[in-house]
Formats: C-alpha cells, sequence, structure tokens
C-alpha cells in the first residue's frame, strides 16, 4: 500500500504524482464505463429491462368471448381466486429455478387482460377419451401463457416438494410457468361442491362459475393465499400447490347418516384459497387482438432472438452451441435434422417450438432436405468480423507461433492466455480461475491433436466477436488476454 520513500519518512509526493496500481484503476475504470455504454446501448441496464418488461407484459391483449358459456380449448383465459380477489399472472423476470421457469403470483392490481394475466387452454393428450373440443371435469389440460408474453411455449407447472423446490414463502408445493412440457405441467377441473365432484365428472366446465384446479401428478390443487410477494409489479399474492382442506365435520356427519355421502365423496371440502374461476369476456369486441409486428415469427426475427439469448448467456454462448452442434452431428457430415437441430437449442438453453425451428430449418435449408447445415447457421447468427479485429487476432496467433510454423498447441494456449485481465474478473464478477477454466473448455480443434490453426483460432473468436459491441472493448480484451 505504501512505497519505501513513504515508509522511511521521505519527503511527500505532490499532488500531481501517480502513485500505487494507477494505471489498472484507470485500464477498470475504462472498461467499467465501456461495459455500461454497451450495455445501455443494448438495453440492458436493470431500469431500463424492468421497464421493457412492464411495457411488455402489461400489453392488453384478446380475450374469448364465449355465447354459450362453454370452456373450449384454445380459449384465451383469466383465472381469478376468490381468497384474494386477484388474477392469475406470470412474471418471466423473476427466475425462480433454472431450466426457464419463472415466478406465477395473483396480481390485485390487473384490472383487463393484458400478456401476462391471459391463459391459453391446450389440450394434454389427443386420445384422452373426452369428445368435441370443450373441457370436461376430470379432462387432463394444460395452460399456456399468452405468445404475445413469451414465443417460445412456457406452462403453468409445478412438482413436488423438495429441499431445491419450493414455494418462496409458505414453503408449500412450488408453482411456476415452464417450458419443459411434461407431465407436471397437467392439471384437471373439479367441481367446487365436493357432494357434487363424482356426479359432474364427464361433464362441460362452464367459464365463470367456481372450479378447483387439481394438478394431475401430485393430486395437490391450485392455490393462491394472502401472502405478500413483493416483485417488480408492486406487493401480489403468493401462488402455490396445497390443498386447504376444511376441517369441518358436523355437516359431513350428518350427510352420512342421512346417506347422502358416500366413499366416491371426498369427506373435506377446499377452503377458498383452492376457489378459481376461468374468466372469459363479456362482450365480442374484445377478442379483437392488436398486437406489435414482432408476435410475427419470422425466420429473421427468430435468429434476432436467438442471436440476444446467446449473448446474454455471456461471452461463450455461441461458442457453446457450436459444440453442442459438434456433439450431435454423429455422421460427421455438419448437417442436423429437425429433432437434433431442436434438442441442440434446446440443450443451450433456447426453447423454441416445431413451428419456430421448421421456419428456422427451412430458412437455411437450400436442397430442400430437411437438414440444416449448423456451420451456416452459426455463420449468420454470430456474423462477420471486420478487419481491425482479425488484425487483432492474427498478431496474437504470430505471439503464439513462435517458431513460425502455422501450429500452436493448446499447451501454448495455456501458457500464455492471462485471464487475470479479463474484463469480468477485473469488475469482480467473477474469479481469474473460473474464467481461465471456462476459457480452456471452449477450444475444440476439428482434429483431436490438440494442434490449433490459425483458422479455428480466428473461429473461435469470431464467436466470442459477436458478443462484443464495441472495436476498442475487443481491443482492451485481446491485449490484456494475450499481453500484446
Amino acid at each position: 500500500m505504501f512505497t519505501t520513500q513513504q515508509l522511511q519518512g521521505g519527503p511527500r509526493y505532490s499532488s500531481k504524482v501517480l502513485v500505487g496500481n494507477w494505471n489498472e484503476d484507470v485500464e477498470i475504470e475504462q472498461i467499467q464505463y465501456k461495459d455500461y455504454l454497451n450495455k445501455r446501448e443494448k438495453g440492458e441496464i436493470t431500469v431500463h429491462k424492468i421497464q421493457q418488461k412492464l411495457a411488455k407484459s402489461l400489453t392488453k391483449v384478446g380475450f374469448t368471448y364465449s355465447e354459450d358459456s362453454k370452456l373450449r380449448f384454445g380459449n384465451k383465459l383469466m383465472m381469478l381466486n376468490k381468497k384474494t380477489n386477484s388474477f392469475l399472472s406470470c412474471d418471466l423476470g423473476d427466475v425462480v429455478e433454472p431450466n426457464q421457469a419463472f415466478a406465477v403470483t395473483a396480481s390485485p392490481t390487473v384490472n383487463g387482460p393484458v400478456a401476462r394475466s391471459v391463459f391459453i387452454l391446450s389440450r394434454a393428450n389427443e386420445s384422452d377419451g373426452f369428445p368435441g373440443d370443450e373441457l370436461h371435469y376430470g379432462q387432463p389440460f394444460r395452460l399456456q401463457v399468452h405468445y404475445y408474453l413469451s414465443p417460445s411455449p412456457l406452462y403453468l407447472h409445478s412438482c413436488i416438494t423438495s429441499p431445491q423446490s419450493f414455494a418462496r414463502f409458505s414453503r408449500h408445493q412450488e408453482v411456476s410457468v415452464n417450458a419443459f412440457k411434461g407431465p407436471n405441467t397437467v392439471w384437471l377441473i373439479e367441481h367446487a361442491n365436493p357432494k357434487l365432484r363424482f356426479k359432474s365428472q364427464g361433464e362441460i366446465v362452464a367459464a365463470n362459475q367456481p372450479i378447483v384446479i387439481k394438478h394431475k401428478q401430485t393430486g395437490q390443487c391450485l392455490a393462491a393465499d394472502s401472502i405478500n410477494y413483493r416483485n417488480d409489479y408492486g406487493v401480489e399474492f403468493e401462488v402455490c400447490g396445497h390443498s386447504f382442506l376444511n376441517t369441518k365435520k358436523t355437516q359431513q356427519l350428518g350427510s352420512e347418516r342421512a346417506g347422502k355421502l358416500t366413499v366416491d365423496n371426498p369427506s373435506r371440502a377446499e377452503g377458498d384459497q383452492n376457489m378459481w374461476m376461468f374468466c372469459t369476456a363479456v362482450d365480442p369486441s374484445q377478442e379483437e387482438e392488436k398486437l406489435p409486428e414482432e408476435t410475427n415469427h419470422s425466420a429473421y426475427q427468430l435468429l434476432n432472438q436467438v442471436k440476444q439469448a446467446l449473448l446474454q448467456r455471456g461471452t461463450y454462448g455461441i461458442r457453446g452451441l457450436s459444440r453442442l452442434f459438434r456433439v450431435m452431428d454423429d455422421n460427421g457430415n455438419g448437417q442436423l435434422d429437425h429433432e437434433d437441430f431442436k434438442w441442440g437449442l434446446y440443450d443451450a438453453g433456447l426453447y423454441l417450438n416445431d413451428d419456430q425451428v421448421k421456419t428456422l430449418i427451412e430458412h437455411f435449408d437450400r436442397n430442400k432436405d430437411g437438414v440444416v447445415n449448423f456451420d451456416e447457421f452459426l455463420t449468420t447468427i454470430r456474423g462477420p468480423m471486420n478487419d481491425f479485429r482479425m488484425r487483432l487476432v492474427a498478431q496474437a496467433y504470430e505471439k503464439l507461433d513462435k517458431n513460425g510454423d502455422g501450429q500452436i498447441t493448446l499447451d501454448d494456449v495455456a501458457q500464455i492466455y492471462d485471464a487475470s485481465k479479463h474484463p469480468e474478473v477485473l469488475s469482480g464478477k467473477r474469479s481469474e480461475e473460473d474464467v481461465f477454466r471456462e476459457f480452456m473448455s471452449m477450444w475444440d480443434t476439428e482434429k483431436p491433436d490438440g494442434i490449433v490453426t490459425l483458422q479455428e483460432f480466428a473461429k473461435y473468436y469470431e464467436d466470442v466477436s459477436a458478443s462484443i459491441d464495441s472495436d476498442q472493448y475487443f481491443e482492451v480484451m485481446m491485449k490484456n488476454a494475450w499481453n500484446l
């Protein structure tokens, strides 16, 4: 902290003299400022993100008008809870667990059909044995988040309570919206009156009537309770999976004695926390939906969504997807079919439905054989690297190639690469060891001989370059990493 002259009591430095690691401090400040400017240009500053999220999630959308009061698959509905007098809503800015799961709350401030509070009713099984397209008591179904809020399908999800998964405050069964379309996203409708529950099985469910929604996999009921849940929308209420059963027995004993209650009927009724109502529009005009153009999922828009999602995963987002594709390419021809392409994106955290995957494949499928060249796909995503950056990459490779034979090894890379001056290390976000380990794991040579050619070295930095907008920022990164 102090120089030898200061410790020995020598004359003081003037105010203009720079002491200590002043050059590194200046570099850190410049990097942090450039990082701020880049985030501001991309709309990644926290306050901007919240504003964008609120604007999108509170956009007015259309919801279904049912003339005969029957619920049908494909209907856009709102769900009102009796206990909290609030509508079921999702918050895609509140991640509750990995794998694209987001928080669900009951919002008392929602007073109309907005994107975060309108859900689409979908059939869980086409061969479920129920006729027509109406929803019946006891029929499995799913609830999907409105497509304007999330172009990748998200479904109302719950799973058994575990040390890793539980409701944030009540510690009951967690409820969220999840992209994984599995058994934990299947629900059932039961009659609100337990005495009529057995008799009502197979009947059509009516809109705007009290019902109980049960999770098929665990048997717990969807619930909302007066537990404050603070988020970007204000104070809302917690939603969980739990059956709030009534403890009163007087009327049940009387019904049993009179023969009105049998073993087919539940002996205890659910509380108001479990009472919901599927709300539909009161006027056909409310079905009209005038949404911004971004809901039109063209190939170019999908490509932009994929790129932004990869860039949010960090510097090596595109590089990681490239490695996944190569692992899935069993015959080494550089091409993937529909399913492999879809699951490769899924493993990278990109959840596109079949129609969106088909749109991308058709865009890159030049000879119409149903497969996509993933190198061409990745080249389109990352974009070209300009001459200025290419010169920096060439300088770094030249420094590594000490004997000038046009080949370097991974050991050469490991010995010279300096992770201590990585922007995320300087800003304190990550440790030097983590950055170095991730850097070395991203190298994937075309031949398993540990040799890195100039082409492979440049290709690596093309992936990295895609996530860096500023040439000056890229220059600082290269000079710090390779001591140029």
